[in-house]
């Protein structure tokens, strides 16, 4: 049995093929769920971060290869619940996904839950695995090492919200870069905590004059600023 923040989990069966677990479930209480993580918790404090992945087969191969901080969330997608309860553990969980179309769908989901919820102190990091692999595939190739090493260079949330903005348009007209701006500062008005809003004005601030050569167009001017 695991107990996973209120609710407790029995294993039924491991399907080592397919990389499927059968889980039992017996509500005990209201409180998020994740698998693992009683056992995670410890682990946690001493690792000073909790990695979150995708599938239970994923977090019983890592707890086995010596990585015990982490969990998968109880349910298809991360939910506000989890998140927060993730943030009780540590202040910048890593959501390691895989390297695929899908993993980088789900990496995006979890940035935009996150960014109304961010507070001073406390984000995210993202860890996409090489080569479409999930994490049992890189232990089975790669080792442990392997795994640590992708955690460890985990990327901030700014920096993956950068890139999903850069992979979202291509920026090849005026009209186009124009959105591409109106896009980012739309996007930052989602985060709630005003400090936290205000850094990341300033960081995105920084990387389109880096990005276009010139100072960005603040929200209402007609013309844009020249250097």
């Amino acid at each position: 049995h695991d107990w996973a923040h209120g609710e407790q989990v029995q294993l039924v069966s491991v399907d080592q093929q397919a990389k499927t677990v059968r889980v039992k479930r017996g509500c005990y209480g209201t409180q998020p769920r994740a698998f693992k993580a009683g056992q995670a918790r410890a682990a946690a404090h001493s690792a000073g971060t909790i990695v979150a992945v995708e599938g239970y087969m994923d977090v019983i191969a890592m707890h086995r290869a010596g990585i015990a901080e982490t969990v998968a969330p109880l349910g298809t997608a991360l939910t506000t619940d989890q998140l927060v309860m993730l943030w009780r553990i540590a202040p910048e969980p890593v959501l390691c996904f895989d390297g695929d179309s899908a993993g980088i769908k789900a990496a995006h989901r979890a940035l935009d839950l996150a960014l109304p919820l961010l507070l001073p102190g406390h984000s995210l990091r993202f860890a996409l695995l090489p080569g479409g692999q999930d994490p049992d595939d890189l232990l089975k190739t790669g080792g442990p090492g392997a795994l640590k090493e992708v955690i460890e260079k985990a990327e901030p949330l700014s920096d993956v919200l950068w890139a999903r903005a850069l992979e979202e348009n291509d920026r090849a007209t005026p009209e186009r870069k124009a959105q591409f701006e109106r896009d980012v500062e739309q996007l930052l008005f989602t985060i709630g905590d005003q400090k936290v809003r205000a850094h990341y004005q300033d960081d995105m601030r920084a990387r389109l004059q880096t990005l276009f050569g010139r100072a960005p167009v603040a929200a209402g001017r007609r013309s844009y600023q020249r250097r």
